[in-house]
């Protein structure tokens, strides 16, 4: 009888380790896992804009007046974007505020756009919809948002945007150790924004 009750007090034993260890991983690993799957590939502006703009960029260097030309290039969006959960370091313009929080956003890939410069073309401007709320972070500070993309065009009271994304993530933007120059600086407009590069 002590044997069989050694066996059962060693079995819940082990079961009391295995729900522990389970409590522990929800806990303490898993939101960590399910943070870096959120963060999806981080893009650059480039990116948002499809080769049919970029050959239009070009051909205006020919035709400068060309409002074809212009409107290709200045509209034309990715498709592969939508659906997709990515990540992208620009900068903030709120189109509201509320105790330091809000719940739409511009992203600009270029500090000043839609303020203090004109906005940029619409597939250069992501407009940002936070469920919860997200901090407000200064125009001069740039920040990485992560959130699921949608190739949509939308007008709102600052810019034309060329894409919307629901915002899973929002933090301030950290430069690569190992850089030698800053990668945000003040830009005359769209065409020579730095993240372009």
């Amino acid at each position: 009888m002590n044997a069989l009750r050694s066996v059962l007090i060693a079995l819940v034993a082990v079961l009391a380790v295995c729900v522990l260890g389970v409590f522990l991983f929800r806990l303490a690993v898993l939101p960590r896992i399910v943070a870096e799957e959120a963060t999806g590939p981080v893009l650059a502006w480039r990116a948002l804009i499809p080769e049919a703009a970029l050959t239009a960029y070009a051909a205006l260097d020919s035709a400068p007046d060309d409002e074809q030309l212009l409107y290709i290039a200045e509209t034309s969006t990715e498709p592969a974007l939508d659906g997709q959960t990515v990540s992208i370091a620009g900068f903030m313009v709120p189109l509201d505020a509320t105790r330091g929080t809000t719940a739409q956003f511009l992203l600009v890939p270029y500090q000043g756009a839609c303020i203090h410069t004109p906005a940029p073309p619409p597939n250069q401007v992501i407009s940002v919809y936070a469920p919860g709320g997200a901090r407000l972070f200064h125009n001069w500070q740039p920040v990485t948002v992560t959130g699921v993309m949608s190739v949509a065009n939308q007008t709102t009271s600052l810019a034309e945007a060329g894409y919307v994304m629901t915002l899973n993530r929002i933090k301030a933007y950290r430069e690569d150790a190992g850089a030698t120059t800053l990668t945000f600086v003040q830009a005359k407009g769209a065409h020579d924004s730095p993240l372009l590069q």
